[in-house]
């Protein structure tokens, strides 16, 4: 029997929840998947960075049928960086307080001045993108979804977990970005327990972060608009390991069963992506025994 290890990939466009312009939807399929069966679906958020990561991880662990992996859709833009990184911006956080945009302060230079979108996009990724996977790919579980995020995109992952925990069965929040808006995505934790409560299945949840993300930084990044001595004080308040932590065990405090997280050692908060992409696929979709 022969086996074909190239996954099929698609891209199509839906109209953003604002009415002014499209996501780019990206889907890799599964090669090789048993006729009938029904994939897992990986929603993968930053696709115009992520996406060809992300296949190409779930890709390799499916070769040859030797472990499950899963369908990858990816939402991006089809934007240069800079635009990218605005728009991100807008859809993945919770709105920001006054106190929050000033805190920002010379970073909305790279990031942009928008936000507070996560709301709408949740619905869009709910109400829209799920139904339009479904209609399109027969082979797509229609329960079997799992929501990953990195960076603000993790801190999106936190908010659609703590808001609408039913609306995925696994969520990867990778170096999330609790910091925003003075960690204020910890003040629905108390509903989010209430939610937990009712539900009869509950979701599973990792959280990770590069071991290194909380080491005080040694130059600017480019297009960021701030000193030396501000961005070291902005990475110590952030928090970024530690937060992420005592996040987990926020969680297990709220009555989530299995939830797991892990500091990748040696990583920063770019190099840690690939790392964090596979520990997620593997925790979202095990290997059977």
């Amino acid at each position: 029997m022969s086996f074909s290890i190239q996954a099929p990939i698609d891209q199509f466009e839906l109209p953003h929840p604002s009415g002014a312009g499209c996501f780019q939807i990206s889907v890799s399929r599964v090669a090789n998947a048993p006729e009938g069966a029904k994939v897992p679906v990986l929603f993968i958020l930053d696709a115009d960075i992520g996406f060809a990561l992300a296949a190409e991880i779930a890709r390799l662990r499916g070769t040859v049928g030797a472990l499950p992996t899963a369908m990858v859709v990816g939402i991006g833009y089809g934007a240069d960086f800079a635009e990218f990184a605005r728009l991100r911006t807008a859809d993945l956080t919770p709105p920001l307080s006054e106190a929050g945009r000033a805190a920002l302060g010379g970073m909305t230079g790279l990031i942009g001045e928008q936000d507070g979108g996560a709301e709408a996009f949740l619905g869009f990724l709910v109400e829209t993108l799920k139904p339009e996977i479904a209609r399109r790919y027969a082979e797509a579980s229609a329960t079997d979804h799992i929501l990953c995020g990195h960076s603000l995109g993790g801190l999106f992952t936190a908010f659609a977990l703590l808001t609408r925990p039913d609306a995925f069965t696994t969520f990867v929040a990778g170096s999330p970005s609790l910091w925003w808006d003075g960690f204020a995505i910890l003040t629905h934790l108390p509903a989010f327990a209430e939610r937990l409560a009712k539900l009869e299945r509950q979701p599973r949840v990792l959280v990770s972060v590069g071991g290194q993300e909380q080491d005080p930084p040694t130059k600017v990044p480019s297009g960021l608009g701030m000193s030396l001595a501000d961005v070291q004080a902005m990475v110590a308040a952030s928090r970024m390991v530690d937060a992420a932590s005592e996040f987990a065990a926020a969680l297990r405090d709220a009555g989530l069963r299995e939830v797991a997280d892990h500091v990748f050692g040696g990583e920063d908060h770019g190099s840690v992506v690939p790392a964090a992409l596979m520990r997620g696929l593997c925790f979202a979709v095990p290997a059977a025994g």
